[in-house]
């Protein structure tokens, strides 16, 4: 079997606990090895994989920026006493053991840039190993990974959307460099994420096959002469980079843009003229897959997932807690009959969360799946920027899929109401809550003890790096 068919395989089935630093550390230390490493095509694949395998630790998309501290911030679970989610609910950023994790989740999302922009260096530098489809989608990958590690890095320690200083803020970083990288400003910031995806989308809307063919045919790995173009959802594919322009978009305000990425993604068809994504349904929750795979944009792939998210006892949130906020009595909404168990032990109800539980039942491509971008998250931005009529309209296709029956918006009050229901009950264990809130600027965060502010929502830099700023 060649090389790159074992890396994907790698990609497909590695836990985040499994030692696999090889993988990690797949960038070179020295000129020769560098040299050696782009010199043929295998080499370079093995570093982009090794990018999406170091997003897959537990100190990133492995379990800290879906279901960890990332989650707390959102006031989504309980804590005990002392521990770091006490800190967290709370927003007590100088507390050790959050500046500790907070400081181990912006060198990781670096690292993932610095394993990228190796990798952008040396195909340029052996361009000529590289054939146009194979350039086209190494390159196209690894802007956007770029983009999107930068973004994460923006929503968690950045400033508010409303409320941007004229000072320079957080570093892009763009070269592999052992020097301190300078700060530049928020529009210098933004300006060169969307530079990133809009290379990305040159490159990748001539060459992935995502467009061409569907999801279920890219999966089947007899079907590709070539497997590294298979499992497009697992990777930063065309609508993965459509997808995250709408997020981007949306953060900077200009709904326009994000309402037409949006879309683009919502009515992606196949050559046979089915949806390319479909958003899930109770059927779905019925035979194991909780995370709607059906929906996935993109995701990662993690090995036994039950060791870290999939227990069914790792997380867990008072129900009356729930429905006092979420979730009428009796609600037949998938998002709560399929995802929450009840369970009581020693005199004691818990309510677990659900969502990540692995059964034999699930559909083999939908087991130890993390989203990363969802389908549902596109709906909720169409709703958001669309007039009301046409949100009405995105609100009502996706609450049918949930079960349930939608509110009329009738204003514009009522629709951030809606949006912060959803927000919460949508991406509950997938960190995406907290920088809605962010980005609404919402004062009433759900279970909070304390308002919404600049100081809550704003993650100081490490400390080793905010000498750098300004």
């Amino acid at each position: 079997m060649k090389y790159y068919n074992i890396l994907i395989a790698s990609l497909l089935t590695l836990s985040v606990t499994t030692a696999c630093d090889k993988f990690l550390n797949v960038l070179p230390s020295t000129e020769k090895e560098k040299r050696e490493m782009f010199s043929t095509l295998d080499g370079c694949r093995s570093v982009l994989i090794g990018a999406y395998i170091r997003m897959k630790q537990t100190n990133l998309y492995g379990q800290e920026m879906v279901c960890g501290s990332i989650e707390n911030l959102a006031q989504h679970w309980t804590y005990t006493s002392g521990s770091i989610g006490e800190y967290l609910n709370k927003y007590d950023y100088k507390a050790n053991t959050v500046e500790t994790t907070m400081e181990n989740i912006y060198n990781n999302l670096f690292k993932v840039v610095a394993d990228v922009n190796g990798l952008l260096d040396g195909i340029e530098s052996n361009r000529k190993i590289l054939d146009n489809s194979n350039y086209n989608l190494l390159k196209g990958e690894a802007l956007a990974l770029r983009a999107f590690c930068h973004f994460d890095i923006l929503r968690l320690f950045g400033p508010m959307p409303n409320n941007v200083p004229a000072s320079k803020i957080l570093p892009y970083v763009t070269v592999v460099s052992n020097k301190p990288n300078a700060f530049i400003t928020y529009t210098e910031f933004t300006s060169q994420l969307l530079k990133d995806l809009d290379d990305a989308e040159a490159c990748l809307t001539r060459i992935d096959p995502i467009k061409s063919k569907s999801i279920e045919a890219l999966n089947q790995t007899s079907a590709q002469a070539d497997n590294f173009f298979g499992y497009r959802q697992m990777r930063m594919n065309y609508y993965a980079v459509c997808a995250l322009k709408a997020r981007i978009y949306l953060w900077i305000g200009n709904k326009e843009k994000a309402l037409e990425y949006a879309k683009l993604v919502i009515d992606a068809t196949t050559p046979g003229g089915d949806k390319t994504f479909r958003l899930g349904t109770r059927d779905d929750c019925s035979r194991g897959n909780k995370t709607l795979s059906t929906e996935h944009i993109f995701d990662l792939k993690v090995n036994n997932l039950s060791a870290t998210l999939g227990s069914g006892r790792s997380y867990q949130k008072s129900k009356t807690e729930l429905t006092s906020r979420l979730y009428e009595t009796g609600t037949s909404d998938i998002r709560f009959v399929n995802m929450w168990e009840e369970v009581t032990a020693d005199y004691r109800k818990s309510f677990y969360f659900q969502k990540y539980v692995q059964t034999e039942k699930m559909p083999p491509l939908s087991k130890n799946v993390i989203p990363i971008i969802r389908l549902a998250e596109m709906y909720l931005i169409a709703l958001e920027c669309s007039s009301l009529t046409d949100a009405n309209s995105y609100y009502a296709t996706l609450c049918a899929a949930r079960d349930i029956t939608p509110a009329n918006i009738t204003d514009e009050e009522q629709r951030t109401k809606v949006l912060i229901q959803e927000y919460n009950k949508e991406f509950y264990g997938e960190g995406q809550t907290f920088y809605a809130y962010k980005r609404l600027a919402v004062k009433d965060i759900y279970w909070a003890a304390v308002s919404g502010s600049v100081e809550t929502y704003v993650v100081p830099l490490p400390l080793k790096e905010a000498v750098y700023a300004n």
